[in-house]
């Protein structure tokens, strides 16, 4: 499953980032101080919070699923977890600055097809019967997926949060200076 989830994350979405155009007022920016390390500590604070929130919500999701007998069924929902949160959050990795509405949704189409393609890869070793051995997962039904879907959303919003919070203090010390 490991193996798996850095494949289908790690692979055509990554790729796809590569394809953005980048933020349109990129130009206006002044140029980052040079003793500015790379990860600031804006991207720290967003790397902690995401991290929690991807960690919280796939823990969420196997206490949850602990319900059903059969312990593959939390194994497979914190793993369908894991992996559809790390998807929808790399929409969120699209611009460091501006909130995924702004730049728009679906306006990068190599990112469109690169997470639909993940997805359908994801999707294939919970559904097709004979790949559930090999990956230890087992079909999700409606009641499980109603528990997955608003989880999937957890670290996206805690991103997009981020990027605002973070939005208002640059603007903040830019008024005050």
């Amino acid at each position: 499953q490991l193996l798996w989830l850095n494949l289908i994350t790690d692979g055509a979405p990554a790729l796809a980032l590569g394809t953005e155009k980048g933020d349109p007022d990129i130009m206006d920016q002044a140029p980052r101080p040079p003793k500015e390390p790379i990860i600031n500590k804006y991207m720290q604070l967003g790397v902690v919070v995401q991290t929690v929130a991807i960690t919280a919500s796939t823990l969420l999701a196997f206490e949850l699923g602990k319900a059903h007998v059969e312990p593959q069924y939390a194994e497979t929902m914190a793993f369908l977890t894991l992996s559809g949160s790390e998807l929808i959050r790399a929409f969120t990795a699209r611009s460091e600055r501006y909130p995924l509405l702004k730049i728009g949704v679906f306006t990068n189409k190599w990112m469109n097809l690169a997470v639909l393609a993940s997805f359908v890869l994801l999707l294939a070793v919970v559904y097709i019967p004979f790949l559930n051995p090999i990956f230890n997962t087992v079909p999700m039904g409606w009641a499980e997926w109603e528990i997955i879907l608003p989880l999937l959303l957890i670290p996206s919003v805690a991103a997009e949060i981020m990027k605002t919070i973070t939005w208002l203090i640059q603007k903040r010390k830019q008024q005050g200076a």
